[in-house]
């Protein structure tokens, strides 16, 4: 059975119909007392999202959907994400008498993040690098349940797939909690926090040797690439991007690397190697600016001070190409500047 709570009930006719909180709670009352106690308050809030057009849950056979929009009792479910935070498996020993192993790790998009448990083999990734901070996910045929908190979790049973920085995609993740909006001019060293600027400026990319398991920086030897933590590997190329970002208080140079570097650019570590070698550096710059440059974009990250060249840097960890307008809106008429 599919469960939405009322809380998230309200929110999503809220953010629907323009309703105010305390103006559907007033309908969910009404209609409570019009059925004279023969629904509960969830069900009188389901019969008002349904009158007021509000679909609560959506369809999972029509492709991915959205985190957000994931409910405890859905089945086959077809979601992608990014990890944000990944944890060591549990072994324990099952039924059978042998021994298993359960996992963990928080998939983000823009609409918000449900932590994912996946078994045994699968869970092993999580040991061995491939799951880590920054994969992208993407999951087919999970199910959702509620967990002991109240919570929705996202379950991959042996049916499910698991398919680890698929090709072409990419993930925008929502600024999470902790981290404050702010104007460039007000940022300091050691902040985290998230801005909105256009993008004034962006300089080539660049790249550099990595291990294909952990993701860390490889170095090169005569006999080749070589992990700290897997040894002899064959390399993979990962990118650096850096930009400018301009909000009318200041200016920001800003860096981001690898899935973050290849979502501002539009373009795979791969696919910008790619254009490199066969186009030359000014066809790939060419590529970055028509993507980037003069985009209103909004990233988060930390805030650190380059002495070397004596100016306040942004390490990317979080970006949106393609905010909403009404957020943009809202910032320019707090700065005074629309």
């Amino acid at each position: 059975m599919l469960q939405l709570p009322i809380k998230d009930v309200i929110t999503k006719i809220q953010s629907e119909t323009g309703l105010s909180e305390a103006e559907i709670k007033q309908q969910v009352a009404n209609k409570m007392q019009a059925l004279d106690g023969l629904v509960s308050e969830d069900g009188a809030a389901y019969i008002v999202a349904s009158e007021l057009g509000v679909h609560l849950f959506k369809d999972t056979r029509s492709g991915a959907i959205k985190l957000n929009d994931i409910v405890a009792g859905m089945q086959s479910i077809e979601a992608v994400g990014q990890v944000i935070r990944a944890f060591s498996p549990t072994t324990f020993t099952g039924k059978d008498g042998k021994p298993k192993q359960v996992g963990s790790f928080i998939l983000a998009d823009e609409t918000g993040e449900i932590r994912t448990v996946i078994w045994d083999q699968r869970a092993s990734w999580l040991t061995d690098g491939r799951i880590k901070e920054g994969t992208i996910v993407k999951v087919k045929d999970a199910y959702a349940k509620q967990n002991n908190l109240g919570g929705k979790e996202l379950h991959l049973g042996y049916k499910s797939s698991l398919i680890l920085d698929p090709k072409n995609v990419n993930v925008t993740v929502a600024a999470r909690a902790g981290v404050s909006k702010k104007k460039i001019a007000e940022l300091q060293p050691n902040d985290f926090a998230s801005v909105i600027g256009e993008v004034v400026q962006v300089f080539a990319p660049k790249f550099y040797p990595v291990c294909p398991q952990c993701g860390k920086k490889v170095t090169i030897d005569a006999a080749g690439a070589v992990c700290a933590t897997h040894k002899s590997v064959t390399q993979q190329q990962a990118m650096i991007l850096n930009f400018v970002l301009d909000d009318t208080t200041e200016t920001l140079r800003c860096v981001a690397f690898r899935d973050k570097a290849g979502a501002l650019a539009g373009l795979t570590a791969a696919e910008a190697q790619e254009i490199l070698l066969k186009d030359g550096p000014d066809r790939l710059q060419e590529r970055v600016d028509e993507f980037l440059f003069g985009k209103t974009i909004e990233v988060s990250g930390k805030v650190n001070r380059n002495e070397e060249y004596d100016r306040t840097e942004l390490l990317v960890n979080q970006a949106n190409v393609n905010p909403d307008p009404k957020v943009i809106a809202k910032e320019l008429l707090n700065s005074g500047k629309a």
